[in-house]
């Protein structure tokens, strides 16, 4: 991706992970291990930010759910400034050896609850997020934290794989007084697969 191979580490898929839990942590908050996975949307999101290096070349930019810490190493080697976060501390714990693997800037790590977000109002000109509008019960936290933390003139971009489940999502920003479009819709080679993922762009209107 943008001309160079990314190495990635992590402790095993997510299968095995899965087989691993506990019952404790299938609580409510369901910290399933996805983290351990690298989804097609963020394959997208990556390719969309090497294409567009120079809009977020040092500019302050909002990592959302990190996972492995792909799309923050890729904007960190084009010069944006991240801060990224995810639910799991050994997801960062990961993605930290990960940038260190690959030789590029530390991103800001941190381990942050998205209903629950430690950012200063408006900070983020850009913000961004692979595959995470996949249950309902994201949709208000996550446009919460859009709407807090997004600076004037900023932009969202949320990739996300064809599927049901998303379709009222961007009706639904629309009545929260978001501004969502569709940046492109590509088909992403990963596995031996090449499922289809679209690419939106959400701001909030000017003035």
């Amino acid at each position: 991706m943008g001309g160079r191979h990314w190495l990635l580490d992590r402790e095993a898929d997510l299968e095995t992970l899965w087989d691993r839990m506990d019952n404790d942590a299938l609580d409510e908050d369901e910290r399933l291990p996805y983290w351990a996975e690298v989804w097609p949307a963020s394959l997208l999101l990556g390719e969309w930010l090497v294409r567009n290096r120079d809009m977020v070349a040092g500019k302050r930019c909002l990592d959302v759910g990190c996972g492995l810490g792909l799309t923050a190493m890729i904007a960190a080697d084009l010069g944006a400034r991240v801060l990224a976060f995810d639910y799991v501390p050994e997801a960062l714990a990961y993605a930290r050896h990960n940038a260190e693997l690959n030789g590029v800037p530390q991103p800001l790590w941190t381990v942050m609850d998205w209903r629950f977000p430690a950012l200063p109002q408006g900070a983020f000109e850009f913000i961004w997020a692979g595959d995470v509008l996949y249950e309902k019960r994201f949709f208000e936290p996550l446009t919460a934290l859009f709407r807090h933390a997004l600076a004037p003139g900023g932009r969202i971009w949320v990739g996300e794989p064809v599927r049901t489940v998303s379709r009222p999502v961007w009706d639904d920003l629309e009545r929260e007084g978001f501004v969502p479009r569709k940046l492109t819709t590509e088909k992403v080679a990963l596995c031996g697969q090449e499922p289809t993922v679209n690419l939106w762009e959400i701001r909030l209107p000017e003035g």
